[in-house]
């Protein structure tokens, strides 16, 4: 191999030291996740995932609403006129 390591007796020999060597940090190993892990960690993604999607695609819709309204030339005076009867019967309730 080219890019091998010296290990410890091979420094001695060739006049370097050897705490280097000894004193390398081992490399962490990774983290092994159980199944519960896995899933609550796609969970929070999931969740993330649709909290971000909610705050782009709500306005988005909303503002189509509002341009298909002003595309027709507005709300038809009849709708709202219904709109206001529906709210005055709920408000007087069934009496």
């Amino acid at each position: 191999m080219l890019f091998k390591r010296k290990t410890a007796t091979l420094a001695a020999e060739t006049g370097e030291v050897a705490t280097e060597a000894a004193e390398a940090p081992a490399r962490q190993q990774k983290e092994k996740l159980g199944w519960f892990e896995k899933r609550s960690r796609r969970r929070r993604r999931r969740i993330i995932f649709e909290e971000v999607l909610g705050w782009i695609l709500v306005p988005a819709f909303i503002y189509l609403i509002y341009l298909g309204v002003q595309s027709v030339g507005g709300i038809p005076k009849e709708l709202v006129d219904f709109g206001n009867e529906l709210i005055a019967m709920v408000m007087k309730g069934k009496g």
